[in-house]
C-alpha cells in the first residue's frame, strides 16, 4: 500500500475543507439559463438551436422496458484498434479492425470485418505498401487495405492523425460495405459522432503544419460519411451516434458570455457541456423512485461550432470536392441528451443524429422513443454492446501485433514498460 493511515487523514482534512454553496435560487438559476438555449448566437450566427419546444422529460425505466419495439432489426457498427505504434525507425502505424452487429443475430453480418492499417513516415527508410485496393480474405468475408499519410502532410498530431485515418477509413468502408444487406426498415447506431469531427476541423482549417485538407484519403473518408448519410436519408432509416463520453465545453462558454450580457447569472458553476445538461436533467424530487427514471432533453441543432474564437461549418461538406445528394442543412447534426441511471451513479449520453431525419416530427419521436427503450433495457443498447465485444483488440492480441515486427521494434514509454498499454485514443 503506497497511502499510509496518516496520509490518508491528511487528505480527509482537506477534503473536509472543501467549501460547497448550493441556494434554492441557483436552483431556479438554472432553469433561466436553460431559456438561453433556444437559440444561442455568437457574431449572428447560429450556434445552437432548438428543435421545437425547449423541454426536459422523464420516462419510467420499467415502464419503457416494457414497450414494443418499433423496429424489428437494429444494427452497430463498432471499431477496435491497436492505437499509434511508434516504430525506432520513425514510422507511425495504427491498425484497425470494424465490424457490425445486429439484433436479432446475423452471423454471415458479423462474421464480415474491415481491416485498414494507417501509416505515416517522415522519412525514407520505412515504406508501406499502400494498397491500390482491397485485398479479400476469409473466403470473401474479410477485406483490407493499407493507407500512407504523405510525409509532406504532417509537421505536428501524426500520432493523433495516424489513428483518426486508421478509425474512420475503416469505419466508414465498412458501414458502406455491409449498407447494401441492411434491412432498410431497421435502426441504426453508430459507435460515438456521426461524423469524424477530428477530420472535418483539420479539413476546415488553414493550416501550414497539418496539410490533410489537400489528401485525398481524408477526402475520400469524408466523402464515406456523406455517402452512410445519403443512404439513411434517401432510405429514411434512422441513424444516431451514441457518444458515451461527451466532452464539449462550446455551449457552456457561450453560455457564460451570454449569461453575463443578460445579468441573469454571473457565475455558472460547470465546467463542460455535459455537467450543465446533467443539471437541467435532474429530476425535481430526488429519492427512492428517481433511480428508475430516464430524463432527457429536446433535440438540438449546431449549424457551427466554435473553436479557438473561430467558427467553423459542422457540415461535413466542407470541401467543394465532397457531393451530398440532398440539401446541405439535411447534413447537419443534431443532438439530445439523456440521463441515465447506471450503477447507482447518474450518466449522460449525447444522441446525435441528422436534421434531414430528425426536422419531420414523427421520426424525431420514433428516434427518441427507440434510445429511450434501449437505454431502459440495457443501459448501453444491447447491439452496440454486440459490436463492441466483435470488434475489440485486447491488449494481449495488441502485444502480439507488435511483436509480429521483427525487422523494426516498436518504441517504448517508461508508463509502458511500468504499467503495460495504455489506450491513449
Amino acid at each position: 500500500m503506497t497511502l499510509e493511515p496518516v496520509h490518508m487523514k491528511e487528505i480527509s482534512d482537506i477534503v473536509s475543507e472543501i467549501e460547497y454553496s448550493n441556494t434554492e435560487k441557483e436552483s431556479q438559476d438554472i432553469f433561466e439559463i436553460f431559456k438561453l438555449l433556444s437559440e444561442l448566437r455568437r457574431d449572428d450566427k447560429i450556434i445552437l438551436k432548438s428543435i421545437g419546444k425547449l423541454f426536459r422529460s422523464a420516462v419510467d425505466t420499467r415502464k419503457m422496458s416494457l414497450t414494443e419495439d418499433e423496429f424489428k432489426m437494429t444494427y452497430s457498427s463498432d471499431s477496435g484498434s491497436t492505437n499509434p505504434i511508434l516504430f525506432e525507425r520513425g514510422l507511425f502505424l495504427d491498425i484497425c479492425h470494424s465490424a457490425m452487429a445486429s439484433t436479432p443475430t446475423d452471423l454471415n453480418l458479423h462474421r464480415k470485418r474491415t481491416i485498414v492499417c494507417a501509416g505515416f513516415s517522415s522519412g525514407n527508410k520505412t515504406k508501406l505498401p499502400e494498397s491500390t485496393g482491397w485485398k479479400t480474405f476469409d473466403e470473401g468475408f474479410g477485406r483490407s487495405k493499407v493507407i500512407q499519410i504523405d510525409p509532406s502532410m504532417l509537421k505536428i498530431r501524426a500520432g493523433r492523425m495516424v489513428h483518426d485515418y486508421s478509425i474512420y477509413a475503416s469505419e466508414s468502408e465498412h458501414i458502406l460495405w455491409t449498407q447494401p444487406d441492411m434491412d432498410k426498415s431497421g435502426f441504426m447506431i453508430m459507435d460515438g459522432p456521426i461524423y469524424p469531427k477530428q477530420l472535418m476541423y483539420w479539413m476546415g482549417t488553414n493550416s501550414d503544419k497539418v496539410l490533410i485538407r489537400h489528401d485525398r484519403n481524408a477526402k475520400k473518408i469524408l466523402q464515406n460519411y456523406i455517402d452512410i448519410m445519403d443512404f439513411h436519408l434517401e432510405n429514411k432509416m434512422p441513424v444516431v451516434g451514441f457518444v458515451k463520453n461527451p466532452a464539449e465545453t462550446q455551449v457552456i462558454n457561450l453560455l457564460r458570455e451570454k449569461a453575463k450580457d443578460e445579468k441573469i447569472f454571473t457565475e455558472l458553476p460547470w465546467a463542460t457541456d455535459t455537467q450543465l445538461f446533467k443539471s437541467f436533467l435532474k429530476p425535481e424530487k430526488e429519492n427512492g423512485e428517481s433511480r428508475f427514471k430516464i430524463t432527457y432533453s429536446n433535440w438540438f441543432i449546431q449549424p457551427n461550432q466554435v473553436y479557438d474564437n473561430e467558427m467553423k461549418t459542422n457540415s461535413p461538406l466542407v470541401d467543394e470536392s465532397l457531393n451530398g445528394k440532398f440539401e446541405k442543412d439535411d447534413y447537419l447534426p443534431v443532438f439530445f441528451m439523456v440521463r441515465v441511471p447506471v450503477d447507482g451513479n447518474k450518466i449522460v449520453f449525447k444522441i446525435e443524429s441528422l436534421y434531414g431525419l430528425v426536422k419531420d416530427d414523427d421520426m424525431r419521436r420514433k428516434i427518441t422513443k427507440k434510445i429511450l427503450f434501449e437505454l431502459a433495457v440495457g443501459k448501453i443498447p444491447e447491439t452496440l454492446l454486440k459490436a463492441d465485444s466483435i470488434a475489440k483488440i485486447s491488449v494481449d492480441e495488441k502485444r502480439e501485433i507488435k511483436e509480429l515486427f521483427t525487422k523494426d521494434m516498436a518504441e517504448k514509454s517508461y508508463n509502458e514498460i511500468r504499467w503495460g498499454d495504455l489506450d491513449e485514443f
